[in-house]
């Protein structure tokens, strides 16, 4: 048992994957951001990094099939909230869906030949042309993939972290994010359903974006942004902060809420107040690593929030 364990879920908790696309400019890192529909239900207008739940399909032998051999031994790395290693084929499912999201949302696929070989751009072309049926038909993704002999190119992402949604939310999710360098030779764009615009970022400029108001970010998202400027900091590059991050402690973060008048304190299992606040989440905030702790511990938004 590691000691930032943390309490059973009292409601379902959706399994879900996020994709950091990653890119040098001019010695800094961009990342790849994209805004939701101002509609949509769920984070409506906020910008966020291509991802999405977990679909069945994800989690199937025809999936499996589609990730390389050398890729299964990192599955016992990925564990649930308690703690336990995750069933290889959520385990699995949860890198197909970190691709199949990506390649619906922002038109990127992250794919190899079987054997081992780099895929040139113009080959992906016609499958970039059925992006809209696949999107619309369970499983279409991995039936595309396997149709013309591609596997995806898990093995190069990296396990960047693991947030859950606090315990107020009626909606939960269990994201695990991951990280890549952006594949050489495509381009990203907007599926127009769930997204309405793209932006590749410096992690301080979307920060600082964020911080005039001029773009909404959830804690988690905004936390990423810090982690991976800091990174990239102390690494000097995009190719030695990914070869350097992988295998990163990834404890489970599941912030709670306490809320003040006409503002919300977003509370981080390392901050003092944590343990009065109500809500799951971890008890012994000692244990989580300092590429997390040494940021900040909290975060006050307004109270409007809770409803998106």
């Amino acid at each position: 048992m590691t000691n930032w364990e943390t309490t059973a879920p009292a409601q379902a908790i959706t399994p879900a994957a996020t994709l950091l696309l990653l890119r040098e400019r001019a010695a800094e890192v961009e990342v790849l951001m994209m805004r939701r529909g101002q509609a949509l239900r769920f984070m409506g207008g906020m910008w966020v990094f291509p991802g999405g739940r977990v679909d069945p399909s994800d989690c199937t032998p025809a999936a499996a099939a589609l990730v390389p051999a050398d890729v299964e031994p990192a599955q016992g790395r990925l564990c649930a909230i308690d703690g336990e290693p995750l069933p290889g084929s959520l385990a699995l499912g949860l890198r197909v869906a970190a691709c199949r999201e990506t390649f619906e949302e922002a038109g990127l696929l992250l794919v190899r030949r079987r054997d081992g070989r780099a895929v040139a751009p113009g080959d992906l072309r016609p499958l970039h042309a059925e992006r809209e049926r696949v999107t619309r038909t369970p499983g279409g993704f991995t039936d595309l993939l396997a149709a013309a002999g591609l596997l995806l190119d898990v093995g190069q992402l990296v396990y960047w972290s693991h947030w859950i949604t606090p315990s107020h939310e009626p909606r939960r999710f269990d994201t695990r994010f991951f990280a890549l360098s952006m594949p050489q030779g495509q381009w990203a764009s907007v599926d127009r359903r769930e997204s309405t615009d793209l932006a590749w970022l410096t992690p301080r400029d979307a920060c600082h974006a964020a911080e005039r108001g001029e773009m909404q970010l959830a804690p988690p998202t905004l936390l990423t942004l810090e982690d991976l400027d800091e990174a990239h900091t102390h690494h000097g590059g995009v190719t030695a902060m990914l070869a350097a991050e992988r295998g990163r402690a990834t404890p489970p973060v599941m912030p709670r809420i306490r809320v003040e008048s006409s503002t919300m304190h977003v509370l981080l299992p390392w901050d003092p107040a944590y343990a009065q606040a109500q809500g799951e989440g971890s008890t012994a905030p000692a244990g989580y690593p300092p590429h997390l702790t040494r940021r900040r511990s909290s975060l006050v938004i307004p109270r409007e929030a809770l409803s998106r």
